[in-house]
């Protein structure tokens, strides 16, 4: 934990590197140091239909970050700063950028290692 999503608009990935912004969001995600490197999962997922502001050069960029709860808010507001200056010279000309964070209902979640 935690496992931070990253949804885009597909044409995105012709105009910067997703696999610079999974690195950066990772790197965000350690610098707040508020989870063990080992235990943070990140990933990408293209968007290949969604609807958005008119203009065709609008595209964005949503990242979810869920956790298991017991982070104070100000801990939070941390996590939201570290990832977004992780990656904010990536994404300066993506028209909209959000970061969420959500906590996990534990009782709600099931693992497995192997």
């Amino acid at each position: 934990m935690p496992h931070c999503t990253i949804e885009y608009s597909a044409p995105l990935a012709d105009l910067l590197s997703i696999e610079a912004l999974v690195t950066a969001s990772h790197r965000g995600l350690i610098e707040s140091e508020l989870f063990e490197p080992k235990a943070i999962k990140t990933r990408a997922h293209a968007c290949d239909y969604y609807q958005i502001a008119e203009d065709a050069n609008n595209h964005f960029i949503h990242l979810n970050i869920a956790i298991m709860p017991g982070r104070t808010d100000e801990q939070k507001a941390l996590l939201l700063e570290r990832v977004y200056d992780a990656i904010a010279l990536i994404t300066a000309t993506v028209s909209s950028v959000t970061i969420e964070i959500v906590d996990i209902k534990q009782q709600h979640y099931f693992k497995v290692l192997n």
